[in-house]
């Protein structure tokens, strides 16, 4: 897969950073598939809300400015506060760099344990949650990155589904199943993760 400059320049920025992060959305994708299937409209990175302070005072101190988006609306973030839920979605915007901008999505964990943040009683460990793509970037577990996915489900969410559905072993496919069951037991991709 050709290097995206963008994903590049993302990962030198975090690089000094020792927290967990990946890419997600269809970048995740992407990147597990270690081939571009789209367009991307911008880049999506997941970090542990857990680390949101030491994330959100790097960003600031590298001219970055944050907003938080609560309903459809951007707030700005105060330096000492901590976003609790269901607050998740943090815009960042460089005018000085490229990208010039970063969407940091808050993610829920509990020790060792990644937290599905639309229903906690999904879970798997870090290590599984967050990992690393063919091309050596860090992302979120295709099979998480798919069930944010399956909420609203769009043709790019069918199309990404289809394209990652071979490529996941049995045990991704049996973690995406259950998970499925639990939050939409009649969910249209139920019977493809289950026929294979």
């Amino acid at each position: 897969m050709p290097i995206d400059p963008t994903l590049e320049s993302i990962t030198t920025l975090l690089s000094p950073l020792s927290v967990t992060w990946g890419f997600c959305g269809g970048w995740a994708i992407d990147l597990f598939l270690n081939r571009i299937t789209r367009p991307h409209k911008d880049v999506d990175i997941a970090i542990l809300r857990t680390d949101q302070r030491l994330i959100f005072d790097f960003l600031r101190q590298r001219g970055w400015m944050l907003e938080q988006a609560v309903e459809k609306k951007l707030i700005p973030i105060h330096e000492d506060e901590i976003l609790t839920p269901p607050v998740h979605e943090i815009w960042c915007r460089n005018s000085g760099t490229d990208p010039d901008f970063l969407e940091v999505l808050l993610n829920e964990s509990e020790g060792d344990q990644f937290l599905f943040r639309r229903n906690r009683s999904i879970r798997c460990l870090l290590n599984q949650a967050f990992v690393i793509s063919p091309s050596g970037f860090p992302i979120l577990a295709p099979e998480i990155a798919l069930l944010y996915k399956s909420k609203a489900l769009s043709p790019i969410g069918r199309s990404d589904f289809q394209a990652v559905l071979p490529l996941l072993d049995a045990p991704r496919r049996q973690w995406l199943a259950q998970a499925l069951h639990k939050l939409s037991p009649g969910h249209e991709w139920l019977n493809d993760l289950l026929e294979q």
